[in-house]
């Protein structure tokens, strides 16, 4: 795992004092995405820069960029099947001086080209620099768990893993709008959008071409919509375990160690019990939080689990001083302005996991391949609420409270979000689970409304007419890659931890989506198809424990300890240099939250998380 950066000029790259500058400060803003080595570039066209995590032959033979072929290739992330593949280029005559994955990539492309992609099994963001032919080439994993962002003006091309590193090389300081309406729309920046006007994420399965011929951006993989026939349903499960068997034997393969991050829930639970049926023990990690409600306690189900295998269990706690100490470096290290809570305990948790290991494997996509969020039962039933009379649904969520402190205040929570986010349309639905701000209110609040987040996710939704399959396979390209995936790559990368996902491997994401969505959705709970493929490997009490979030009570800290950052954002001058049209809707959220009627965390969160960014960068 790993942190480059580059610069192209077609015509000539003026490398001077300002270049080299700039370029050494990117390369050391990567510093913590790469400790272990660093390597330069350069030629008459680019200059490229790269930062090395060494978990695959940590010797010097692994350091990058490597040139061979007339080719030069900077990367980020792993390929499970690299030796497969080096023992396939082998018997066509290439030769290797390494071990390392990174070799082996440089080799299969010069062999196979573009066609390359469809053989490796890995997560991936890479940039080869054909400098004979003047030609560039980026290229982002199947489903975005390595991050590469671009900015292209006229014949040059900047390019890095992250926007820190990028900021150092581009002069770009406009704000863009619709990544603003985004980010308080869904706590985070949809891919493509980046913070800054002109600069781009590129997409999950796409490639970028950049040369004189041509700048191109396509698509080289797209999730496969064919649905197989009915089969016996035994066959199904076998099938299942044998691919995410398969998926964690080969997130195994390291020459550092090896832990898992456990919750206690089903994903991190299954890989804990795959790992021991392959024969093997890992260390497992789980955080819980001071003084925390039962909705946010996870730590007793993950040691008893732990302990049921026979793996070693190491527990950490954090507070909401430790919150307040750790908050600047915290938002430093989520790249742009992001909301998403879960960032907090997961920045803590890889910062006290990455002194024992140096690679963890979590269960990031079990709910978006598997159908594991409330969303997912709620689509079965999408139906139900139209027999209620609006006027009458509209009394009923007026009246319902929101509290995850009390088992009565979180099945209100649950009714209220159920009962506001229906509509006949599927993509109108799901947008409406998405979205913690309508797009009526973002309008009022930023003064207009962009985009609509339905015809944002039609894209994904439209290959599938299952309705089930639409919803996963959006979450899976849109959701995933612009929320989840960001919170783990940027608060392990910021710990120089590298984070493995069995449940996004291509073999049984593919596999997934060929069958028919009701088969993995049970009428009142997720993951049915999930839980029935390994009902005989888990224990029945660690199988019926109830879905939690990786969240912090961050309703409570931001009525208690972090109350200065909620006051502090809320005022009239901080509102107006932010964008804030109409402060009534924030002092409502402010209201609310300390009522206890409405949760409006989410909100008041975004909203600090942007001005300490915007603070952070000078523009404030």
């Amino acid at each position: 795992m790993c942190g480059f950066a580059g610069v192209i000029d077609l015509n000539h790259l003026d490398v001077n004092d300002d270049l080299d500058k700039r370029m050494l400060a990117s390369l050391e803003s990567l510093h913590n995405r790469g400790p272990d080595q660093k390597g330069i570039y350069k030629d008459d066209y680019s200059y490229l820069v790269h930062a090395r995590l060494s978990i695959i032959d940590t010797s010097d033979s692994g350091k990058q960029p490597i040139t061979k072929y007339g080719k030069t290739i900077v990367y980020n992330g792993e390929i499970y099947n690299f030796k497969e593949l080096k023992n396939e280029l082998q018997k066509e005559g290439y030769e290797f001086f390494s071990n390392s994955d990174t070799e082996v990539l440089l080799a299969a492309w010069d062999k196979w080209g573009e066609q390359c992609l469809n053989y490796i099994n890995g997560m991936f963001a890479f940039a080869i620099w054909d400098k004979q032919n003047k030609n560039l080439v980026l290229i982002r994993d199947p489903y975005g768990k390595k991050p590469l962002l671009y900015l292209i003006k006229n014949r040059n091309i900047f390019f890095a893993s992250d926007l820190n590193s990028l900021e150092k090389i581009i002069d770009n300081n406009q704000i863009n709008p619709l990544a603003v309406e985004s980010l308080f729309k869904l706590r985070f920046i949809h891919d493509p959008l980046t913070i800054y006007e002109n600069v781009y994420k590129l997409l999950p399965g796409h490639i970028i071409t950049f040369s004189d011929k041509e700048v191109k951006n396509t698509r080289w993989y797209n999730l496969l919509n064919h649905s197989q026939e009915e089969v016996n349903h035994s066959f199904i499960t076998n099938n299942i375990r044998n691919y995410f068997d398969e998926a964690v034997k080969r997130r195994l393969v390291s020459d550092v160690d090896v832990g898992v991050f456990l919750s206690g829930g089903l994903d991190s639970s299954l890989i804990v019990a795959s790992i021991a049926e392959q024969g093997f023990k890992y260390p497992c990690f789980t955080m819980g939080f001071a003084g925390a409600s039962n909705y946010y306690e996870e730590r007793p189900q993950a040691a008893r689990l732990a302990k049921y295998y026979g793996m070693k269990h190491e527990e950490f706690e954090i507070d909401e001083t430790t919150v307040i100490k750790n908050i600047p470096e915290i938002l430093e290290a989520c790249d742009e302005p992001f909301a998403d809570t879960s960032a907090i305990p997961f920045y803590m948790l890889s910062k006290q996991v990455s002194s024992n290991v140096k690679v963890v494997l979590s269960g990031d996509g079990g709910d978006e391949v598997f159908g594991g969020y409330r969303k997912h039962i709620g689509e079965k039933w999408s139906a139900l609420p139209f027999l209620i009379p609006k006027f009458i649904r509209e009394i009923i969520i007026n009246l319902l409270i929101e509290n995850k402190n009390t088992s009565l205040g979180e099945i209100s929570r649950k009714i209220r979000r159920y009962l506001m986010n229906i509509s006949r349309e599927g993509s109108e639905r799901q947008a409406n689970w998405l979205e913690q701000i309508n797009e009526n209110t973002i309008k009022n609040l930023l003064g207009d409304n962009l985009e609509n987040t339905k015809n944002l996710l039609e894209v994904y939704r439209a290959p599938f007419q299952d309705p089930i399959n639409s919803m996963l396979a959006a979450d899976l390209g849109f959701s995933l890659p612009g929320d989840m995936l960001v919170k783990t790559d940027r608060m392990s990368m910021a710990n120089s931890l590298e984070i493995r996902s069995p449940f996004l491997d291509k073999n049984l994401v593919e596999y997934a989506f060929s069958l028919p969505g009701n088969l993995k959705i049970g009428s009142f709970k997720g993951k049915k198809l999930l839980k029935e493929s390994f009902k005989k490997r888990l224990p029945r009490w660690s199988m019926s424990a109830p879905k939690k979030g990786f969240e912090i009570p961050i309703a409570d800290w931001l009525k208690s300890d972090l109350k200065s950052l909620v006051e502090d954002s809320c005022s009239k001058k901080n509102l107006d240099r932010i964008g804030i049209k109409d402060p009534n809707i924030v002092d409502e959220w402010r209201i609310s939250l300390n009522s206890g009627k409405r949760d409006t965390s989410w909100q008041l969160w975004t909203l600090i998380s942007y001005k300490q960014w915007l603070e952070a960068r000078g523009k404030f």
